[in-house]
């Protein structure tokens, strides 16, 4: 399996336009990397991704709230996400992971691609 820089850069595109249609805005920029060993890892950084409300909170020291608030979106819109990168790549995404840094605004999705297939079945 190999991901080209055109799926990379339409994978930037669908992340921002996922994340401005759930946030209410989009990231700044959005980065794409991907390894190329197996598992292969797709890993999408956004830029700037905190909201107003989740930037009012930060500067106020709730950052758990921050947290939270990213998790419990992340957990709601995990299949929109999923669906969308195994449309562009054309691939099954064997593991999933997403996180916020709530001083920095950095967004990290991890998408995994695994032979093994996927690790999030149970046996």
């Amino acid at each position: 399996m190999r991901i080209t820089r055109a799926q990379r850069n339409a994978v930037a595109e669908k992340i921002t336009s996922l994340e401005r249609a759930f946030y209410g805005r989009g990231p700044r920029n959005v980065k794409v990397s991907v390894s190329d060993d197996d598992p292969i890892s797709l890993v999408v950084l956004s830029v700037d991704s905190l909201t107003v409300a989740d930037a009012v909170l930060s500067e106020r020291g709730h950052l758990d709230a921050v947290i939270r608030h990213h998790d419990a979106l992340h957990e709601a819109t995990k299949q929109d996400f999923l669906d969308a990168i195994e449309q562009i790549v054309g691939s099954p995404v064997s593991a999933y992971l997403s996180q916020v840094h709530p001083n920095t605004g950095y967004a990290v999705r991890v998408f995994v691609f695994s032979a093994d297939g996927d690790f999030d079945q149970a046996d």
